[in-house]
């Protein structure tokens, strides 16, 4: 289906629907290009596009839903602008997904959605909120550069390789986990002007040249010439972090690694010694009183 450079309404949108709908009520479309179009007031909410599909360039006036859509090829929203919010809401790619400099003025909502390739977010803007809690990256996420203007979360998520956020910027709150990446979870250079919160299980976390105002670490990582405002390491052994040439106005250390507290018993063999070298000490101290006619102080009261 080619409807690049048309504008999709409503009226359109249920005719493509009604042409496509199977026998058990879902929508089902080859390969599908939608580039430079405008779509207005169209859901794509468990709709399954069995080809590539791509939306590069495409502007959605309104909200639109892609609410348990299938996606079985290659997926691309490339320079895509979304006026309103976009849910993306436990939807499934199954090829490569490109969001590279993609706007969402909105909300971006990508809850519970499922990558089971790469899925890249380089260069993209998020106006307002931008949700990826339980997402499920199954190889790669990358967020090369992208720009969150308010708050951005991936907690619970999962990460089966690297995720890396080089060069991106924080203008609101973040929360970058709790969740478990099988590769590096990289945020080298990035900016952040609210507080940051790392809470990752990752073979490595990289926070190298970052400036970031607030930063709650969870999680060991490596801030090497990194810039501060005030950092607070909750629950993480400052030992395994790497702090060379880090700038750092504040630093907090809250809860931390347990160590375990010296055995306090004294042994009876232990008591015992110890009186016996107490009574050495007594007898030279008195024959240094003899030879000497005084005692030392810590003495002075004992008696022969």
């Amino acid at each position: 289906m080619d409807l690049r450079g048309r504008v999709v309404g409503p009226e359109e949108w249920a005719a493509v629907r009604a042409a496509a709908t199977g026998p058990d009520g879902t929508v089902r479309l080859g390969r599908c290009w939608f580039e430079d179009a405008r779509i207005e007031e169209v859901s794509f909410h468990g709709v399954v596009f069995e080809g590539d599909v791509s939306f590069c360039r495409a502007e959605f006036g309104k909200g639109v839903s892609f609410y348990q859509t299938v996606f079985a090829g290659n997926a691309s929203f490339c320079e895509a602008v979304f006026a309103g919010n976009a849910s993306f809401h436990e939807a499934a790619f199954h090829g490569h997904a490109d969001f590279s400099r993609t706007r969402f003025r909105g909300d971006a909502l990508f809850g519970h959605a499922l990558w089971r390739r790469d899925a890249d977010f380089s260069g993209a803007f998020f106006q307002n909120a931008a949700d990826f809690d339980r997402a499920d990256f199954r190889r790669d996420a990358a967020f090369h550069e992208a720009y969150f203007r308010s708050a951005v979360s991936l907690r619970h998520a999962d990460v089966s390789r690297n995720l890396t956020f080089s060069r991106a910027s924080f203008h609101g709150d973040a929360w970058i986990g709790p969740l478990t990446a099988g590769g590096r979870v990289g945020l080298d250079a990035v900016r952040s002007l609210r507080r940051l919160r790392i809470s990752v299980r990752a073979p490595a976390v990289t926070a190298r040249h970052a400036v970031l105002e607030r930063a709650h670490l969870r999680t060991p990582a490596d801030l090497s010439q990194a810039v501060v405002g005030e950092l607070l390491l909750d629950g993480c052994d400052p030992g395994l972090c790497s702090f060379e040439e880090t700038r750092i106005r504040s630093r907090t250390v809250r809860g931390g690694p347990v160590i375990a507290e010296p055995d306090r018993t004294r042994h009876p063999l232990a008591v015992a010694l110890s009186a016996v070298a107490l009574l050495v000490i007594a007898f030279a101290a008195l024959m240094s009183l003899r030879q000497t006619g005084h005692a030392p102080l810590h003495l002075a009261r004992l008696r022969p």
